[in-house]
């Protein structure tokens, strides 16, 4: 399913206790949100082999983008493309206003590399930022990038747990 040589791809999957959503990330060492590759939103109460194939999906339409190009500089400084998203899920998904929609907000990162796809929790710091600091290694779940969808998705599900949340963003 994956052919790599040696690069990496990346997803992340958020979840808030409600839906789950995924999204692909682009780049080489740095890797930026891309909205234009889609996104996927999934209810709360998805079974395991559905959110391991989305899961997949996501990582699978990851792309490497050279850190000097042109595409890569016009996706870090388009700030307008993710509030846009934002402002939509916030509408279709009926969501107060963003605070709502990042309460109890959680994330964690999907990598794939050569044959091994790996699950990082991340701790939620405030509103729509994440960061792997205070997780420790002993939470991040690695598996073999053949593995089913359904022990994908049951993974993903199981490395929310190691999460660190805020449940009230201020």
């Amino acid at each position: 399913m994956f052919k790599l040589k040696g690069n990496k791809l990346r997803a992340s999957v958020y979840y808030n206790d409600t839906y789950y959503f995924l999204l692909t990330f682009s780049g080489h060492s740095i890797y930026i949100m891309d909205l234009k590759k889609g996104y996927k939103v999934l209810p709360n109460d998805i079974i395991d082999d559905e959110l391991g194939y989305y899961a997949k999906l996501a990582l699978i339409k990851s792309e490497q983008i050279k850190g000097n190009s042109d595409k890569f500089n016009q996706m870090y400084n388009d700030k307008k493309t993710y509030q846009d998203w934002i402002k939509k899920i916030i509408k279709e998904y009926n969501y107060k206003n963003k605070t709502a929609l990042f309460n109890n907000m959680n994330r964690c990162s999907l990598e794939l590399t050569d044959d091994e796809i790996t699950i990082s929790p991340l701790n939620h710091l405030r509103m729509d930022h994440w960061v792997g600091e205070g997780i420790s290694d002993s939470a991040i779940i690695t598996l073999k990038a053949n593995c089913s969808d359904e022990v994908l998705g049951a993974s993903i599900k199981k490395a929310f747990t190691r999460c660190i949340s805020r449940k009230t963003i201020t």
